[in-house]
């Protein structure tokens, strides 16, 4: 046994025994946090609603689409031109802009030369103006920028790109950005190209020291607040050089620090020490090798298209000065009418960490858990064999990394949901923490340096679960690793700042509990296992499974059947027996259930089903008020607030008939809960950024200032929830002007929970759930099933891309052929799946109504068609509701009596 690795085992093992029988942890985290630190920005809601949303002009630049990878930074390339929120060192907190970043072009046609920024601003910086206008497609991780009527001699478009190939971590996690120039011109000319990039090396939080920091549990003792990175200042600028750089056919520079960058203490921040800036395949190339704010370093460019600086060893930037940037200039002649491409190259690295644990202090790191390096390092020691295998591979990782938009952009759904649902999956390079181990856990976004958050998590994951299954499992795993001894699952395992775990290790992050973060893991690991045919990941974590539905079990009061605890509902105090949990509960049991018949295991099956039927006649009886679920009451029924209604009170019917679980609330219950949501707050709120808690006789929403509305929660539990239940064109409202709220200030892809506001907030990709919604499809490869019902709202052809861990498909149908078919477009492994039996639960009906269709065996394989166009009627018969939003005060409250 190493030194390192006994000194690791032996303070872990000394720290399970300090915490033995420590008392359950009170801390209120979440409450006071979201309450004070958030306040609502500036500006209102509701405005402008008709964009061009795969063109965006002179748009807002808070952000941009992040490039880079999964869990070695990113950086924004916002709709103006310009680099927005660079998180190359610290994905958490990062750079909100650069002025020295951006691109520059020069023409010269006789004794005319023009030199402009290609940056939308009114600015003059380095003697050149910016543009007036830009055009912007922005689908992550790609990005077009064009720059018309700005009366260029020559009209760039800028493509931006970086990786991410589904099931293919390798590539998806490379810190390689390319931009690749078009440069068209009306006549001959002479034309230059120029790339700047400020020097960010050695920019990262840091403490001042490390007093008052032990290697301690983070939920005890204000050790969460020293802990915060989010106060810990800059670290001072270290001293960085610039010389030329050649690689292959790649000729630039390369900003280095001559040493290691050594943070005194270690996080999951990227210690970047390298960052490469070249061009591909060019023979005139400049450099500008270090320059600050000051024009005359533009000179040379401004006059003739390219600098004269001497290509040798510079100092870039002195200790602890502010940065300096470094220019890279390709000229170029144009014929009128030709299209050059100049493609360039943004890459950074950070070397491998080697932690000696005899010499390092206590409190610089986490010796229990995952380690702090970068998936990179699996494949690649040093910047040039990743550059090398970058520019191998460039073509193919771009053409795969578009294969999963391309069914979103030819699908027939509308523009702006295509923009959405492709643009919300952002947070795996912005939020994701990837080690070189393969662990895994996501940020949940200003808090401090929280990470891998399971209540959250249920909403947030369908975008890896989907794409990157592996990444999925790895941080449900560590949940499952680090389950407390009572049997429930942790609200965290990880701290940006601190640590993470990792199977066998320990989080910084012990105790403290919530009921769906049990639920959540429950059901997000039947889920997994019906989707993917993979009995041996379920009968793994079966052990775990039992224990935490026995802590559910045991947080039933006396005279009630439904767990009573805190949830992810945090911020405001809620009743014990809760409209929210009691619905997640039933979805709960419903997913123990599918366990039992999947193990074959009746007792557990008669046990849930059993506790189902007791459960929710319970729920129904105490919250039911016969025009919506209260918001909750004592256990024993009694204060039950009925002049209070929430947005959360169908989770658990949307969850469990999204996994194929059936209702848990009969449907006519569930139509009157949406009619009300909507005629009481949704309509009530501009864009119908409603309030999660809504008092009735106030007429207002009494949500805590800063955290009104969690968006992402209102897409899921109320607008998915009605699209289910039929209300398809209120569902679509919501979630685009969910969307709208965010995208008029430029925050697409930075997008918060509590209210619109510059926060990247884990939970964006929950518009994932939607494709399966809206083609009311799902998978249980086990038992050969596919259920499809798509929506049918008009007689035009409809075509809705479907995405699962082992395929992706296209159900594409016609009403006025009446003819259904779903198209196999990618097949993952090498396992067999077929299916011999279609599930229909049409939009509007209850699942008791669904219609089974035995079919001829189906085997998918990529580029199969199922014809399932004679039985169209059995399929397609979605009974949908008329919409209640726009004319709220014209439709009437429905009423049901509970029998």
């Amino acid at each position: 046994m190493s030194k390192r690795t006994f000194v690791s085992l032996a303070f872990c093992l000394a720290g399970i025994f300090a915490l033995y029988g420590q008392e359950e942890n009170q801390n209120n985290y979440g409450v006071d946090e979201a309450n004070t630190k958030f306040s609502l920005q500036s500006g209102v809601l509701g405005g402008e609603t008709n964009y061009t949303y795969l063109s965006l002009k002179d748009h807002e630049d808070v952000s941009g689409v992040p490039l880079g990878g999964i869990g070695v930074g990113n950086i924004n390339f916002a709709p103006s031109g310009k680099f927005t929120r660079i998180g190359m060192n610290n994905i958490h907190t990062p750079i909100k802009r650069s002025e020295h970043s951006f691109f520059s072009l020069w023409t010269r046609k006789g004794n005319e030369k023009e030199a402009v920024r290609l940056v939308r601003d009114n600015h003059v910086l380095y003697g050149m103006k910016g543009v007036e206008h830009t055009q912007y497609k922005g689908l992550f991780p790609t990005a077009e920028l064009s720059y018309a009527d700005n009366n260029l001699k020559v009209t760039p478009v800028i493509r931006a790109y970086s990786g991410l190939v589904p099931h293919n971590v390798k590539d998806s996690s490379l810190p390689v950005v390319w931009f690749e120039v078009d440069l068209i011109a009306q006549e001959d000319m002479e034309a230059a190209l120029a790339f700047s990039w400020e020097d960010f090396i050695g920019l990262f939080n840091d403490p001042k020291s490390l007093e008052g920091f032990d290697n301690g549990q983070l939920l005890s003792e204000g050790r969460a607040n020293i802990n915060n990175g989010e106060n810990w200042p800059l670290r001072e600028k270290a001293k960085t050089y610039v010389e030329p750089y050649q690689m292959g056919s790649l000729k630039g520079l390369i900003q280095y620090a001559a040493d290691s960058l050594q943070p005194r203490k270690l996080t999951f921040q990227n210690y970047v020490n390298q960052v490469v800036i070249a061009v591909e395949e060019e023979k005139n190339v400049s450099y500008l090798p270090a320059y600050r704010s000051n024009s005359e370093a533009w000179e040379q460019f401004r006059n003739n298209g390219e600098f004269t600086s001497s290509l040798t060893k510079n100092v870039l930037t002195e200790q602890s000065q502010t940065s300096s940037a470094s220019v890279l200039a390709v000229k170029t002649q144009l014929k009128a009418g030709q299209k050059k491409t100049i493609r360039f190259m943004l890459a950074w690295y950070a070397p491998e960490l080697q932690i000696d644990a005899a010499a390092l202090p206590i409190g610089s790191y986490w010796p229990c858990g995952a380690d702090y390096n970068k998936y990179y390092h699996n494949y690649f020691n040093n910047m040039n064999s990743m550059v090398s295998y970058a520019v191998s591979n460039r073509a193919r990782i771009a053409r795969q990394t578009t294969e999963w938009q391309i069914p979103v952009l030819e699908s027939s759904l509308p523009d702006w949901y295509k923009f959405k649902l492709i643009n919300s999956g952002y947070v795996i390079y912005t939020n994701m923490v990837l080690t070189k181990g393969g662990d895994v856990m996501v940020n949940e976004g200003a808090m401090g340096g929280f990470a891998g958050t399971m209540d959250q998590r249920l909403s947030s994951h369908p975008f890896y679960q989907k794409f990157f299954t592996q990444l999925d499992r790895s941080e449900m795993d560590i949940f499952a690793d680090a389950m407390d001894p009572e049997g429930y699952i942790l609200h965290f395992i990880g701290h940006y700042y601190v640590g993470m775990g990792t199977v066998g290790g320990r989080v910084p992050t012990e105790k403290g509990w919530m009921l769906d973060n049990a639920s959540g893991w429950i059901i997000q690991l039947v889920k997994d296992y019906e989707q993917t045919g993979d009995t041996e990941y379920l009968k793994a974590h079966l052990t775990g499974l039992k224990r935490a539905m026995k802590f559910l079990y045991s947080r039933m009061p006396q005279g009630s059947t439904i767990p009573v605890g805190p949830t992810t509902y945090d911020d405001f105090t809620h009743p014990p027996l809760y409209s929210y949990y009691a619905g997640v509960w039933l979805t709960t049991l419903k997913a123990y259930e599918a366990i039992g018949k999947a193990i074959g295991d009746e007792s557990i099956v008669k046990q849930a089903q059993q506790q189902f039927a007791t459960s929710q006649k319970e729920a129904l009886e105490k919250l039911w008020n016969g025009r919506f679920f209260a918001y909750g009451c004592e256990p024993d029924g009694s204060k039950r607030l009925d002049n209070v209604l929430f947005t959360g009170q169908l989770a658990g019917q949307f969850l469990s008939r999204y996994c194929g679980w059936g209702d848990v609330y009969p449907m006519d219950i569930v139509k009157a809960s949406m009619i009300s949501q909507c005629k009481i707050s949704l309509s009530k709120s501009p864009d119908y950024y409603a309030n999660k808690v809504w008092d009735i006789n106030l007429n207002r929403g009494i949500d805590n200032r800063g955290s009104q509305c969690w968006p992402f929660y209102l897409e899921s539990y109320t607008a998915l929830a009605g699209m289910q239940a039929g209300f398809y064109e209120d569902a679509m409202d919501i979630m685009k002007h969910i969307q709208l709220v965010h995208l008029r200030k430029g925050w697409t892809w930075t997008q918060n929970l509590w209210n619109p506001s510059d926060i990247t907030y884990m939970t964006a990709p929950v518009t994932w759930f939607s494709t399966d919604v809206l083609a009311g499809a799902g998978v249980n490869i086990p038992r050969k099933e596919l259920r499809l019902a798509p929506v049918v709202a008009d007689d035009k052809v409809i075509s809705i891309p479907l995405f699962y861990p082992n395929f992706w498909g296209v159900v594409t149908a016609d009403p006025q052929k009446k003819s259904i078919t779903f198209k196999i477009t990618k097949k993952y492994g090498k396992e067999r799946i077929s299916f011999n039996k279609v599930i229909s639960e049409p939009a509007g009906l209850s699942t008791s109504e669904k219609r089974e269709i035995e079919i001829k065996e189906f085997v998918v394989e990529e580029g199969k068609t199922l014809d399932l166009s004679p039985y169209w009627d059995r399929i397609i018969d979605n009974r949908l509701e008329a919409p209640v939003l726009q004319e709220a005060d014209k439709h009437d409250f429905r009423y049901v009596t509970i029998k």
